[in-house]
């Protein structure tokens, strides 16, 4: 059992940083770390060993080059998010408009490896995202309601102001929900 204070120390966000270039990995990875307390960053020198540490460390966030050797940042991307749909990517590039498109295509950030503030940002941002531990959300509780002028039934939270069937203002009655029974 970990103590309060081993906890303290332990990271708490991973980032994963994917780059053929190793000065570009260190760099992003010594800013990210000066901007975000308790992160772990792992690195990778093209998208097959980026796809390995994701499996293995599953990291919270990624930043992946789209130019790497073997397999690119945005299959990489692709893999990655089969593997863990909640993985927050993004891609940098050196060049924005000769892959803008298919980042887009796929839903993914795109940031220049010109500007490393801007990639450096969002991974802070990402990162007080994913260390947020997520509050379950509150599903609302359906009514089984009853139109009282048509007798037409609906299951909703709020009861709509007119009844979709009769199109009367009617009240709606709240019936108790009761299981279809089957009759042999």
């Amino acid at each position: 059992m970990k103590s309060v204070a081993e906890d303290q120390f332990e990271p708490h966000v991973k980032l994963l940083i994917a780059d053929d270039e190793a000065g570009w990995r260190l760099l992003l990875a010594k800013l990210a770390q000066e901007r975000v307390g308790a992160l772990a960053v792992f690195e990778a020198e093209d998208g097959v060993e980026a796809v390995q540490i994701g499996l293995q460390e599953r990291p919270q966030i990624a930043l992946l080059d789209v130019g790497m050797s073997r397999l690119g940042g945005i299959e990489a991307a692709i893999t990655l998010r089969g593997v863990d749909p909640q993985m927050r990517i993004a891609l940098s590039s050196g060049e924005l408009h000769a892959h803008g498109d298919r980042a887009r295509d796929q839903c993914l950030p795109l940031f220049d490896k010109l500007n490393v503030g801007r990639a450096v940002r969002w991974i802070e941002l990402q990162a007080q995202l994913g260390a947020t531990p997520l509050t379950p959300r509150v599903v609302p509780q359906h009514l089984n309601l009853v139109c009282s002028s048509c007798g037409y039934g609906i299951a909703q939270a709020i009861p709509p102001e007119r009844c979709p069937m009769c199109h009367g203002e009617a009240a709606w009655n709240h019936r108790p929900w009761r299981p279809f029974t089957l009759s042999s």
